[in-house]
């Protein structure tokens, strides 16, 4: 039943624009916001019984273009953060303990495109993606009366060639799928540190381990799909 509402709208969102493109002159706009509808659509759909979408976790949650003559800007912003209370192993152990942990992605770039018909377009380009995550644990385990507790920062950079396609629904909204090859650097540092679980153990000094240098590529396939609309 998922199917044939989801098989309706589609089909009646397609004839709409039809009926729009003859109705009146197409305004341009210039601003264009999106959503990641993945997990929506394949939960809809009872793709995979919903495994693809309880697994997917997009990597941008918000983009922006700002539409050109010749080309369009692109951003992408998308993140996490999350704290909590990490529990005392033992009972004796009266120090209180937290995790903390975010991460930050971004992406800004440029891209061509080129109209096949009045609702397929194709587009591609280059983006620039910076991104941060930190994780900081007080207790990750216990070990000869001290706390052990871990503290890890990456930055990272990445340069990804793209190519997309959309389709348009209606004047104004659209959805747009693409793939990338990303040529990525990063650079990660971490801290052990220690807590003494009793006062009979002195202070042990924290450990920083030597910086990693990366340079590793990744691909990421046409599988999220992005609703898009202008204003």
């Amino acid at each position: 039943m998922k199917k044939i509402i989801a098989t309706s709208f589609f089909a009646t969102s397609f004839l709409t624009s039809f009926a729009q493109d003859n109705a009146s002159p197409a305004k341009v706009y210039h601003h264009e916001f999106g959503i990641d509808a993945t997990g929506f659509i394949t939960q809809f759909l009872n793709t995979n019984n919903g495994q693809f979408a309880s697994n997917y976790t997009p990597t941008y949650y918000l983009t922006y273009r700002k539409h050109f003559k010749t080309g369009n800007i692109r951003f992408g912003l998308g993140g996490s953060f999350s704290n909590q209370d990490v529990p005392a192993i033992s009972t004796q152990d009266s120090n209180k303990y937290f995790s903390h942990s975010y991460s930050f992605d971004a992406r800004i770039g440029w891209e061509f495109f080129n109209d096949l018909n009045k609702h397929w377009q194709v587009f591609y380009g280059l983006d620039f993606r910076p991104s941060s995550t930190y994780y900081k644990s007080d207790n990750v385990f216990s070990n000869s009366g001290y706390a052990n507790g871990i503290e890890t920062r990456t930055q990272a950079m990445g340069f990804a060639p793209l190519l997309g396609f959309r389709f348009k629904l209606t004047s104004r909204l659209s959805i747009t799928t693409e793939a990338n090859f990303s040529i990525n650097f990063s650079q990660s540092t971490e801290r052990d540190y220690f807590t003494s679980l009793s006062g009979q153990y002195p202070l042990m000094p924290d450990i920083t381990k030597p910086k990693i240098k990366k340079m590793y590529s990744s691909f990421s396939q046409p599988l999220s799909v992005i609703l898009t609309f202008d204003i």
